[in-house]
């Protein structure tokens, strides 16, 4: 007799519980999904550069980028450092690294037409909303 009354509040219990326990609320996430990604953002600025337009890549690049040299001083370096490579063949996504918050540095595997080996580096900071470039350089 007292063994069923007991069974009866278990199982009540047990099946009204979730109602009378409240959920932690949800944390809200810190990482904002960005559109295109670093890598995506990097392809395309880097085909810029690679059709020798280098003054939309300036323009495209981030407020470090710019801030580091004028529209002029980046097309002659730019041309400096990519025209004597000759084409680019292709190119690999060798790694993306996070440097600090907000920083994210894709480097890749490429082939030139005269340089057969090669890793450029492409530093992106997350600026307005979106991923721009900072700063590039091939070895």
């Amino acid at each position: 007799m007292f063994f069923r009354p007991i069974v009866a509040a278990l199982l009540f219990f047990c099946t009204a519980a979730p109602a009378f326990v409240q959920a932690a609320p949800a944390r809200k996430s810190t990482v904002t999904a960005a559109t295109p990604t670093p890598d995506e953002r990097a392809r395309q600025w880097l085909v810029l550069v690679d059709d020798k337009n280098y003054a939309q890549s300036w323009s495209q690049a981030g407020k470090a980028f710019q801030n580091r040299q004028n529209p002029d001083a980046w097309t002659q370096a730019g041309a400096a450092v990519r025209e004597p490579l000759g084409a680019v063949a292709s190119r690999d996504l060798k790694s993306v690294d996070l440097g600090r918050a907000d920083i994210i540095v894709v480097r890749y595997d490429s082939v030139f037409a005269h340089k057969a080996a090669a890793t450029e580096t492409v530093t992106l900071a997350f600026q307005d909303g979106g991923w721009v470039v900072t700063d590039y350089s091939v070895k």
